[in-house]
């Protein structure tokens, strides 16, 4: 049996490892976020590469 000392180091070890789990999760759930603008990001240059290619193909059309 734990003696009052061993009891509070026993709660503070465990309130220390549940704190460090929910920083490692902010920190997927930062990256994970990071993730999916940088997916917007690219899937949006994408659109606009392929608006400026009809457009270049529309100006030789008409040229």
């Amino acid at each position: 049996m734990l003696c009052g000392r061993e009891r509070n180091e026993a709660k503070e070890v465990e309130r220390e490892r549940y704190e460090t789990k929910e920083v490692e999760r902010e920190q997927n759930e930062t990256k994970e976020g990071e993730k999916e603008r940088n997916e917007a990001k690219e899937g949006e240059r994408e659109r606009n590469e392929t608006k400026e290619g009809q457009t270049e193909r529309n100006e030789t059309k008409e040229g």
